[in-house]
């Protein structure tokens, strides 16, 4: 099994583990996480900004997260997303009643998907206005089921564990057309914004499955070729276009569309041993002086293992592309919101280890403030 079978069979695990509840946290802010087979209970907490737990699979093999702490961060993502059934009483800072004013609500439930609450004083329940006024369903809601997604949790998976922790009745069909409308909102908006790059772009295509593509010998499907561009320093994904060949016109529109979205000119390209991306870059930038055009980092066979700079990081994110195209089984049309929803969770939302806990657009100069990144982008494409 490789390492990105494993890493899904982990948070897999660990959502497992989320749903029965048993996890308690310490007034030090450490976690107790049941073992899954019952066998006594593991500590899981931060240590030096890392995620660290006291299991023999955490400890003897040096792995990134283990199943308790998949189990913890769903845990808190879930807190933060969905408030229980139970009514709690809403501090003074937080919304009045919109009959009486009065500060003194309760959380009651959930009505049409979105959060209810009763007042004390006047005894009458209410849903509160949103700064989402557009949105019919509470952003909380819609905002959790994009990031389990864009974690790797299925549809039916996102929608029995809502059901089943929180009582909200969500199909997954329902989900599938939140994540369409949603991440096609999301990403209008993201392409008006304007990174600050290195200038040092990384390219490469890889295969993926999509209805209507080729029909390898011996493969389980038909296939295409995503193309991926992405900047070196910030680790931000420009661009993703899909291709049924690898020609030198295919080459060309990945990077016009890279052009785009960084309004600005590479100093260099790195790229496989692929023949046609030197022609491709040429035409892409046929209308910039023949000074100020790219240098072209052509990384041929072995390159990488004699120590020189390789193409390793475009091939991370294609690993980590490939780790969810296969649990989604594939992509329908090659314009899907999965795809668009993958580069703005791969730019928004995921923390990358390599820029040391930060995301891509931080390093790129545009910092999304809150901790619901997911909310905070919505909030600023709908209104």
């Amino acid at each position: 099994m490789n390492q990105s079978n494993i890493s899904g069979t982990r948070m897999t695990r660990g959502m497992e583990i989320c749903e029965r509840n048993q996890i308690t946290e310490s007034m030090d802010g450490i976690f107790t996480v049941p073992s899954q087979t019952g066998n006594g209970n593991y500590k899981v907490e931060v240590v030096h900004g890392h995620w660290v737990c006291t299991c023999p699979d955490f400890e003897n093999r040096h792995i990134e997260a283990c199943k308790h702490v998949y189990a913890v961060q769903f845990k808190i993502a879930l807190e933060q997303y969905i408030t229980p059934q139970k009514p709690q009483v809403i501090a003074s800072d937080a919304i009045p009643c919109k009959f009486c004013n009065s500060i003194q609500v309760l959380r009651y439930g959930f009505k049409s998907g979105k959060q209810q609450y009763k007042c004390k004083e006047c005894n009458r329940a209410f849903v509160p206005d949103s700064d989402f006024k557009k949105l019919k369903y509470d952003p909380e809601l819609i905002t959790i089921t994009l990031d389990l997604y864009f974690k790797g949790i299925s549809l039916r998976k996102i929608s029995d564990h809502l059901s089943q922790m929180y009582g909200v009745e969500i199909n997954f069909s329902t989900i599938y057309k939140w994540i369409a409308k949603y991440i096609g909102i999301l990403d209008s908006y993201v392409k008006t914004l304007t990174p600050k790059l290195s200038g040092n772009w990384h390219v490469d295509e890889m295969m993926v499955k999509v209805r209507g593509g080729i029909n390898l010998k011996g493969s389980d499907g038909a296939y295409k070729y995503l193309w991926n561009v992405l900047d070196k320093e910030s680790r931000f994904q420009l661009a993703s276009e899909i291709s049924i060949t690898r020609n030198e016109v295919d080459g060309m529109t990945i990077f016009k569309k890279a052009r785009e979205i960084a309004k600005a000119i590479p100093t260099q390209i790195t790229s496989d041993k692929l023949g046609t991306y030197p022609r491709s870059i040429e035409r892409a930038f046929i209308d910039v002086r023949e000074e100020n055009r790219p240098k072209h980092n052509r990384i041929l066979s072995g390159a990488c293992k004699k120590g020189t700079d390789g193409n390793q990081l475009a091939e991370r994110l294609h690993n980590t592309i490939r780790e969810r195209n296969k649990v989604q089984r594939g992509w329908k049309k090659d314009n899907t919101p999965l795809r668009n929803g993958q580069m703005i969770y791969y730019n928004f939302i995921r923390p990358h280890a390599t820029l040391k806990g930060k995301t891509p657009v931080q390093v790129a100069g545009i910092d999304v403030k809150g901790q619901n990144k997911w909310q905070e982008l919505l909030k600023k494409a709908i209104l």
